[in-house]
């Protein structure tokens, strides 16, 4: 399996484009076409987080009807499973990702008393 199959199943329901993929390619700074392996998940885990950070804040359609055809996509676990990803991975979480998610997270700062 590629990066590009194992990041596209990852990200399926979320209707993830190429442009999205070219942009995580970007910040692996590695081909998406190269083998995916237990060696490479942590980058690959890095990137994922930073870019669900994009999926977040970026403009979507969450409901397409056409014909009778309806489609609609929930991004309600999308926040969550970027604090999932930051924790896994040691990724520092961005603030103004989860404010846009309507999620909220409490810092511990007992060690500054």
């Amino acid at each position: 399996m590629t990066i590009r199959e194992y990041v596209s199943q990852i990200l399926q329901a979320f209707n993830v484009t190429e442009a999205v993929l070219t942009d995580m390619a970007g910040l692996l700074q590695m081909s998406l076409d190269e083998e995916y392996s237990f060696g490479i998940a942590q980058p690959v885990g890095k990137a994922l987080a930073q870019t669900i950070e994009g999926l977040i804040l970026a403009p979507r359609l969450s409901n397409v009807n056409e014909g009778g055809f309806s489609m609609s996509w929930d991004f309600t676990n999308l926040g969550s499973y970027y604090l999932y990803l930051c924790k896994k991975w040691g990724v520092e979480v961005n603030e103004d990702v989860l404010a846009a998610s309507g999620m909220s997270v409490i810092t511990d700062k007992t060690e500054m008393w």
